[in-house]
């Protein structure tokens, strides 16, 4: 029998549903949902989506739940929370539980398995970024399998909307095209927040934490108001209670920590913002410990005994914004967006654990949060003005010393500010879906966030003088640190430089230039120089150098263990194509069949004389024939030429001419899919940097290619290439793709959706050779496979 979503939510969280959560189990995810803070949003969200997809109705339920906080919260408590429920429900190994946030959103392991009931927890920078074709922090080549998974047969749920900026209009924007052009299965999207309409909340929790409302005067002088701030905070103090202070500017944020641990050096004072290394995070988990137990009905006799250090200061950016479930007698705000003050509201006495109530302090920052612009990137307000200085302040000033509970703060007529983001229409998608380099728009911050709100990666390593060694690892992800980009910006002017990166082009490093420093950028600094702090994070005024955490190379710990002929290579690809297509539900006989005759032909261009000569030059004893991979450790990847391509011949040898058109699937399709299975070749094809001319990708004119025949009746008879010929203005290509982009049953989600699953299908191919490297091979790691997902691998794909 069927488990009941009562049943269900009592068993992940301990208690009962509230009525409106049983109605979005009952009735599915809505486009809004209006719940006070403290009201149960993510649970009811992720627990119903969870019911319906595992339980109640799996058919008619997205497959991949895309769980977006706002940049700037911590979606690692979202995240972990999520993983408590799972682990509850006996549903752990079912539900595939990722975490795309701060440097983990360069994990990309969620696309290895497009067939899998998922749930993606993240910020929506990252997440949006990724559904727009250019992901921070996410390679160009795997770019379009994460614009395809996000597109289709997904739900978006948005937590705390209205603190999107520019990423509100863009998401519903979005979702306005996916409806209009079409997804291969169903995907819509939820927008939550804790501001109401001026209507009564829905039934759910008793409103019984009420917080006094006190506003502070602190010296409106800079180098005042810190000292004034941390004597109000050490007044309002209850010795045996958890005081917050939310800044909205990560340098005052640093200021007021620094100032409070002088002051109170018998008292933990913790800064808790995404700018830390992902080890220093972990010293903000005392206070992350969920005052209820992940959501049991919170119990004030256990809160006394539990003694897990809550006397003490918290200081925070934007984290408690959104994703958090944190609870504090006493909480200062500077002035803020009507959404993010009703949010941080939220957080003072929570679930009422103060029966005398809790203190919701409040103040204009420096300068008054409309001229937040002049204070410069090191001390710039990390929201926009709009109506923080006015309808807000006027509520908050109306309410001077009056008692308010979460009901009260949602049934204020404030309305919040209504963000601004450029055009998104399917003019705009279509230049996104052109992922090649130089393509425009570069960047998409702006559909995204406010200027002071972009962050990079840096990571710190002792280094030479003249910078990184050509050979020099990149940084994994427990070494970076993200960080304002606007403090990175004049750290570096102020420096003349000092940081490098890995140029797209060659893979080499090279010194960073202004034009690089973009959303999601990684970046390496000496770490002779500074810029971070134990307990504090990104500092970009520390000389103090920092202690570097690369621990060296790291072989690869698998490889291709055996000499694969193309033909087999083929033959398993198209068997993998098949078998995952056909679990996916959406997609018609026609893109099923094109995307199995796209697995089975992808790979044709490694009939090409330079790519067998790479196979085969590393060594060892290779059998007769054409191969597809060549067996570790002999599997080098060293090219006779830069920048070859294989996958741009299978598009030629495609192109030549209809002797392979088989019935049922469309050719140019077919082509196009075999061309993309690697992310390089797909709707503008020019020269790479610093390519000699004629050559295109590697491939000159005049090469041949022998003749190939398969063993499933297609013949390819030897052809003289002309590499640039289909993609010259009156070329082939453009047409072609142009149809696939307005074709009725195609359009780019579609498309980029059957893109991801030939990708897919090629991973598990291949994978099916890899085997565990002997330590005797591991000494020297080989290179980055060609569209390997995750990482360097030795495998030549």
């Amino acid at each position: 029998m069927a488990q009941g979503f009562e049943e269900f939510f009592r068993t992940a969280t301990g208690h009962r549903p509230y009525e409106y959560q049983r109605a979005l189990a009952a009735d599915g995810l809505p486009r809004a949902v209006r719940v006070p803070s403290g009201g149960g949003k993510t649970a009811g969200a992720v627990l119903a989506w969870l019911h319906r997809r595992t339980v109640a109705a799996p058919g008619a339920t997205a497959r991949r739940l895309v769980y977006a906080l706002p940049q700037g919260s911590l979606p690692h408590w979202t995240h972990r929370r999520i993983g408590g429920w799972l682990h509850r429900l006996g549903l752990a190994d079912a539900v595939d539980l990722h975490l795309l946030a701060g440097p983990e959103a360069q994990n990309g392991a969620w696309r290895r398995h497009p067939e899998r009931t998922a749930i993606l927890v993240g910020t929506h920078d990252v997440l949006l970024s990724r559904a727009l074709m250019r992901g921070f922090a996410d390679t160009r080549t795997m770019a379009p399998v994460s614009f395809g998974l996000l597109n289709n047969d997904a739900h978006w749920v948005f937590d705390e909307a209205h603190l999107l900026g520019p990423g509100l209009p863009t998401g519903e924007r979005l979702q306005a095209l996916r409806e209009a052009l079409g997804t291969t299965a169903p995907t819509g999207s939820t927008w939550m927040s804790a501001v109401g309409d001026g209507t009564a909340p829905p039934a759910g929790p008793a409103a019984t934490g009420v917080r006094r409302v006190r506003r502070l005067h602190p010296d409106p002088d800079p180098d005042r108001y810190v000292a004034d701030l941390v004597a109000a905070l050490g007044a309002a103090h209850r010795p045996g209670t958890r005081t917050v202070a939310a800044l909205n500017s990560p340098a005052r944020a640093r200021a007021v920590h620094a100032a409070l641990r002088a002051a109170h050096p018998d008292r933990p004072v913790v800064l808790l913002h995404p700018y830390l290394r992902a080890a220093e995070r972990s010293a903000g988990r005392d206070h992350e410990r969920y005052d209820h137990r992940h959501d049991e009905r919170y119990d004030p006799v256990a809160e006394s005994a539990d003694g897990d250090g809550r006397d003490g200061f918290l200081v925070v950016t934007r984290a408690l914004d959104a994703g958090s479930d944190l609870s504090a007698r006493t909480v200062l705000t500077e002035l803020a967006p009507w959404s993010a003050l009703v949010q941080r509201a939220g957080r003072c006495n929570r679930h009422g654990e103060h029966p005398e109530g809790g203190d919701l302090l409040w103040c204009v920052p420096p300068g008054g949060p409309e001229d937040e612009d002049e204070d410069g990137p090191e001390d710039g307000d990390g929201y926009g003005s709009g109506d923080a200085g006015g309808a807000a302040a006027r509520w908050l000033a109306a309410h001077e010393g009056a008692a308010v509970t979460v009901a009260d703060l949602f049934r204020a007529r404030v309305e919040p500010e209504v963000p601004q983001a450029p055009a998104l229409g399917v003019p705009e998608l279509v230049a996104l879906f052109d992922n090649a380099p130089g393509a425009d728009p570069v960047d998409v911050s702006r559909w995204l966030l406010p200027d002071r709100e972009r962050t990079v990666f840096v990571a710190w390593r002792a280094l030479a003088p003249e910078g990184p060694a050509p050979d020099e690892p990149g940084p994994g992800r427990a070494e970076q640190c993200e960080a304002p980009l606007g403090e990175v910006r004049a750290r570096l002017a102020a420096d003349g430089g000092g940081a490098w990166l890995r140029d797209d082009a060659d893979g080499r490093w090279r010194p960073a230039t202004a034009a690089d420093l973009r959303s999601g950028a990684l970046l390496l600094l000496d770490a002779a120089r500074g810029g971070h702090l134990p307990g504090t994070g990104w500092t970009p005024g520390s000389r103090v150098p920092v202690p570097p955490l690369f621990t060296g190379r790291t072989p690869p710990a698998t490889a291709c263990a055996a000499w694969v002929p193309l033909e087999q290579h083929l033959r398993e690809t198209e068997e993998e194509a098949r078998a995952l297509t056909a679990v996916l539900p959406g997609l018609s006989a026609a893109q099923r069949e094109a995307v199995a005759l796209a697995g089975r032909l992808h790979d044709l261009g490694k009939c090409h004389d330079v790519f067998q000569a790479m196979l085969r030059g590393g060594g060892g004893d290779p059998p007769p024939g054409l191969l597809a991979k060549s067996k570790s450790p002999w599997n080098t990847g060293v090219s006779s030429r830069p920048f070859f391509r294989h996958e741009l011949v299978s598009a030629l040898l495609l192109l030549a001419g209809p002797h392979w058109h088989a019935p049922g699937a469309d050719p140019s399709l077919v082509t196009y899919l075999a061309a993309a299975h690697h992310g390089r070749v797909r709707v503008t094809v020019r020269p790479e940097s610093g390519e000699p001319a004629p050559a295109l990708l590697g491939v000159h004119p005049g090469d041949r290619t022998p003749p190939l025949a398969l063993p499933t009746g297609e013949r390819f008879p030897a052809r003289v290439l002309d590499p640039a010929a289909p993609f010259r203005p009156d070329g082939r290509w453009a047409p072609l793709l142009g149809a696939l982009l307005t074709a009725p049953d195609l359009g780019p989600f579609r498309l980029a959706h059957l893109e991801s699953l030939v990708r897919t299908a090629d991973w598990r191919s291949s994978a099916r050779h890899d085997g565990p490297v002997p330590p005797a091979e591991q000494a020297t790691p080989g290179p980055t496979a060609p569209g390997c997902p995750d990482g360097p691998r030795a495998t030549i794909r």
